[in-house]
C-alpha cells in the first residue's frame, strides 16, 4: 500500500507542476503534530492535491470525498491508494462519518471541503457541518486552508495555512449552533485568500471558534 501511495503521489505532483510549476506555500508553522480536521476552499478538483503537495505529509492525510468518484477510471484507483473516505452525499453517510473519526482519533489528519461542492468566483454555498461535528467528536483542532481560485495554466499557485481552531461546541450540539460554527470557519478560510465571506452568509453568525 506504501509503495503504490509513493507511486501515485509522484505522478500526481509530475502532472499537476507540469501546468503549474510554481507552487508557493505560507503558513506551515501553523500545521500541528499529530490529528487535526483540515479544511479548505474548493474551486477545483485538484485542490486536495495541492494541499497535500504543500503540506509535504502525504502519508498522514486521509481525505473525505464523494462516493462518485470511487467509479472514475483512473482517478478512482489513485483515490483509493490516497486512503480517500468516500461519502455518499445527500444522505447521513454513517459509517463514512465513523470512520472519519476514529481516523482522527487514531492520530491522522483528515482533509475535507466544508463547501461539499467546488465553489468558482462569486458563487458560494451553506458551508456543511460535518468538519466541526468531526473535529468535536475526537477532540481535535480544525486547521483552515485557503487555495489559489485562479487556477490559469502555468500561474503560481499559493496555499495558505491558517492558525489552528478549537471548536468551541459539542458534536451534538443544536443544529444552529454546528452551523454557526461552520459558518464562521468558512469565513476564516476566505480570510486567509483576502474574500470576504460575511456577505454570503449573513451577518449574524456570531464569532463562536476560539484560537
Amino acid at each position: 500500500m506504501k509503495f503504490w501511495y509513493r507511486v501515485c503521489f509522484v505522478l500526481v505532483r509530475v502532472g499537476l507542476f507540469f501546468w503549474h510549476p510554481v507552487l508557493r506555500v505560507q503558513g506551515l508553522e501553523n500545521l500541528t503534530k499529530g490529528a487535526a480536521v483540515l479544511c479548505g476552499n474548493h474551486s477545483s478538483a485538484a485542490d486536495p492535491l495541492w494541499i497535500i503537495l504543500a503540506l509535504r505529509q502525504p502519508e498522514l492525510f486521509r481525505i473525505m470525498a464523494k462516493s462518485e468518484l470511487r467509479r472514475a477510471p483512473f482517478i478512482g484507483w489513485v483515490m483509493e491508494k490516497f486512503r480517500v473516505i468516500f461519502v455518499h452525499r445527500g444522505e447521513h453517510d454513517t459509517q463514512a462519518v465513523e470512520e472519519c473519526v476514529r481516523a482522527l482519533k487514531s492520530g491522522e489528519k483528515l482533509l475535507l471541503f466544508p463547501e461539499g461542492t467546488r465553489c468558482n468566483g462569486n458563487k458560494h454555498v451553506r458551508a456543511k457541518t460535518g468538519a466541526v461535528r468531526m473535529a468535536a467528536a475526537a477532540g481535535v483542532p480544525i486547521t483552515p486552508i485557503f487555495v489559489t481560485r485562479n487556477k490559469t495554466p502555468f500561474c503560481p499557485i499559493d496555499v495558505i495555512v491558517g492558525k489552528p481552531i478549537r471548536v468551541d461546541c459539542a458534536a451534538d450540539a443544536s443544529r444552529e449552533r454546528l452551523q454557526l460554527e461552520a459558518d464562521e470557519l468558512l469565513r476564516t478560510i476566505y480570510s486567509l485568500g483576502g474574500d470576504s465571506y460575511a456577505d454570503h452568509i449573513g451577518e449574524n453568525s456570531g464569532l463562536l471558534l476560539r484560537s
